[in-house]
């Protein structure tokens, strides 16, 4: 690598390809909600935080470059493509996060069907309204 710095032009391509690749990422992280692999959308998350940070740092940087006050017609044209496939990514993450809420709830509703399954007196609930079960509730008392 060297120290030189990129051109705005190549600052703005490379700014292209990581939004690229980010919305590919979004695209293996739909698959892996799909197919409820916890492992592959954890992963998803920790190179989708590591995308947005580079994308954002080359956003400051592009933001400085005084090829921004006044773009050419290319240059425009290439902001503007950025600009709608950033959209689709941000479409398709808030898919994603509505699809791993409702799936979050469905994983709660369960458990609280298997812990009413095991018994309803077991049954108490803390101060958020989460019921939780416990095999040892009354059984530590002494008389």
């Amino acid at each position: 690598m060297t120290d030189q710095p990129l051109s705005f032009d190549a600052l703005l391509q490379q700014q292209a390809d990581d939004i690229a690749a980010l919305f590919s990422l979004l695209e293996s992280e739909t698959d892996a909600i799909a197919s409820r692999k916890a492992s592959a959308i954890e992963a998803c998350a920790k190179q989708k935080l590591n995308l947005i940070q580079a994308i954002q740092l080359r956003d400051a940087k592009l933001a400085r470059c005084p090829e921004i006050q006044a773009p050419s017609d290319d240059t425009k044209a290439a902001i503007q493509a950025i600009k709608t496939e950033l959209e689709k990514c941000q479409q398709l993450n808030e898919a994603n996060g509505v699809v791993l809420q409702r799936a979050h709830l469905s994983m709660h509703k369960l458990r609280n069907l298997f812990q009413e399954a095991t018994g309803k007196s077991e049954m108490t609930y803390d101060s958020e309204g989460q019921a939780s079960g416990s095999r040892t509730l009354g059984t530590n008392v002494k008389a």
